[in-house]
């Protein structure tokens, strides 16, 4: 009793073309929105991070800085 392809009956075939052109556009939409909001959070992240280095305190910059005094001194 197994069917063959010809007597299944598959979901793309039972709708109408304009329902499937509007599923066709809302995909690519939500595609398009999340694409934008990972965008979005991306250039957040950088301007936090950008903030956070401006904001930094002269002891968090030397202690970050990799430069040894003791070779400058005279």
């Amino acid at each position: 009793m197994k069917k063959t392809n010809q007597d299944q009956v598959k979901l793309k075939d039972g709708i109408k073309d304009d329902v499937k052109q509007q599923l066709l556009q809302m995909k690519q939409n939500l595609a398009a929105e999340t694409k934008k909001r990972e965008e979005q959070k991306r250039q957040d992240l950088l301007r936090q991070q950008k903030e956070k280095e401006k904001n930094k305190s002269f002891l968090e910059l030397l202690d970050e800085s990799h430069l040894d005094w003791r070779k400058y001194k005279s």
